[in-house]
């Protein structure tokens, strides 16, 4: 049973799927917008996605993850509203690796040298911005007629399309108390607003994992039924296992009972990842800070190790002694991130003194907000949803877009818009701090 959402705006979602029957002599067309993150919400998106016409409508805000995005789903157009530059050579990249989809760019000039440059590019048109839906529903239909005519004049080829693999993103922290979860399912949300495809968040915190009352979701069906049949799983099985959120991510629960933890094998984790990676362009495990057989497993098939730490001595060194045991032992491939959670805050350790303790710059922060966690937390409802332009809501879209490729800094020092500034402390030295951890190590 899945537990009800409250307060979800339906206007958050970031992608809209509907199954609608088409109508005699109606196309159903597959779309996906690809576009900035302030513009993903746009009147015309959502009025395309209404539209009956338009069986399947994903939505796209950052270029590194949609070009993946669109190898998986394939849709028939591709409508580009990004600036000149970065749709032109998007737009290229597509015509190349997906030479079957039809791209449709909107632009705000209307020179024959820019239009000239797009349909170069490997534009099937060029629309004027703002964008009218009766004009790109026209201009869809026709670039998806074209490239329907096309494929049938080309021989058909007897090898199937190879599934990708989507990317693996491990949340942990060396100690407890830091907020893995909560980052977790916010970074999971976020990702799929940000037009990530299909998200799936799992919960690998084996003995007493939150993510069910994080996100107000509970079931019968956990990851226990997976790792108990892993010859077994398929999309039928992953079906009823996997419950949905009302962000549009699917949830793979912790088991309720506490023998499990003991019993699980790398090899039955690494085939619960093997169907849940060939199925979801993202998955995101949150961890418990235990480096056992299954944490282990995670952390070598990881793509991105978020490691969470808070500006406090004892989380610091814990951090410390968990970066040098990963090198050592060379436990993972993937890129090693820091996030450093509840910063800034009162009285925390400066940002400079983190990163020369650590001896890694950080990557990310999400601010100290206790009141707006503690509402989000105690309602189950995510903080991305309750508070989307609070500047905790706005750090966790700029982690997001750094898990996926955004070439921008995650770091957010004041609520201000900060990413092009040179990276500043947000409060006076404490040397006597530093001092404290450079003895603790």
């Amino acid at each position: 049973m899945v537990g009800t959402h409250e307060g979800r705006p339906d206007a958050i979602l970031a992608r809209e799927e509907k199954r609608i029957e088409p109508v005699t002599a109606t196309p159903s067309l597959r779309v996906t917008v690809v576009t900035t993150p302030d513009q993903v919400e746009q009147a015309w998106i959502s009025q395309l996605a209404a539209d009956p016409q338009v069986s399947w409508l994903d939505r796209s805000a950052v270029l590194p993850a949609a070009l993946d995005m669109l190898q998986r789903t394939r849709p028939e157009v591709v409508i580009v509203d990004r600036p000149a530059a970065e749709a032109e050579s998007f737009i290229r990249e597509v015509y190349t690796a997906l030479p079957g989809t039809a791209c449709i760019a909107l632009s705000p000039q209307a020179d024959m040298a820019s239009v000239r440059r797009l349909m170069l590019a490997g534009a099937r048109d060029v629309l004027a911005r703002p964008a009218k839906p009766a004009e790109l529903l026209q201009s869809i239909a026709a670039a998806a007629s074209i490239e329907q005519e096309r494929a049938m004049r080309q021989p058909v080829s007897g090898e199937s399309q190879p599934r990708g693999r989507g990317k693996f993103v491990v949340v942990i922290s060396p100690k407890g108390g830091t907020g893995t979860t909560f980052i977790s399912a916010n970074l999971a949300i976020m990702l799929r607003q940000l037009g990530g495809g299909r998200v799936v968040l799992a919960d690998f915190s084996l003995q007493f994992g939150h993510l069910g009352t994080h996100l107000n979701i509970f079931a019968r069906h956990t990851l226990q039924n997976l790792i108990d049949n892993p010859d077994e799983i398929d999309d039928a099985m992953l079906a009823a296992v996997l419950q949905q959120h009302g962000s549009g991510v699917h949830v793979l629960l912790a088991p309720t009972s506490l023998d499990l933890a003991g019993d699980v094998s790398p090899e039955q984790v690494n085939a619960v990842l093997d169907q849940l990676l060939a199925r979801h362009s993202y998955v995101v495990a949150d961890t418990w800070g235990v480096l056992d057989e299954t944490t282990m497993a995670l952390l070598a098939r990881a793509d991105d190790v978020l490691v969470v730490a808070t500006p406090e001595i004892p989380a610091l060194k814990n951090v410390k002694l968990f970066l040098e045991y990963l090198r050592q032992h060379e436990l993972t491939r993937g890129r090693v991130s820091i996030v450093l959670n509840r910063f800034p805050s009162v009285d925390g350790v400066s940002l400079e003194d983190v990163q020369q303790h650590l001896r890694q710059p950080v990557s990310a922060n999400i601010p100290s907000a206790g009141q707006l966690v503690t509402y989000s937390v105690n309602r189950g409802v995510p903080i991305v949803l309750s508070h989307p332009q609070s500047w905790v809501g706005q750090s966790l879209r700029n982690l997001a877009g750094y898990v996926s490729g955004e070439d921008a800094s995650a770091l957010s020092l004041s609520p201000e818009k900060v990413r092009s500034r040179p990276t500043r402390t947000a409060a006076p030295q404490r040397r006597g701090l530093f001092g404290m951890l450079r003895r603790q190590a």
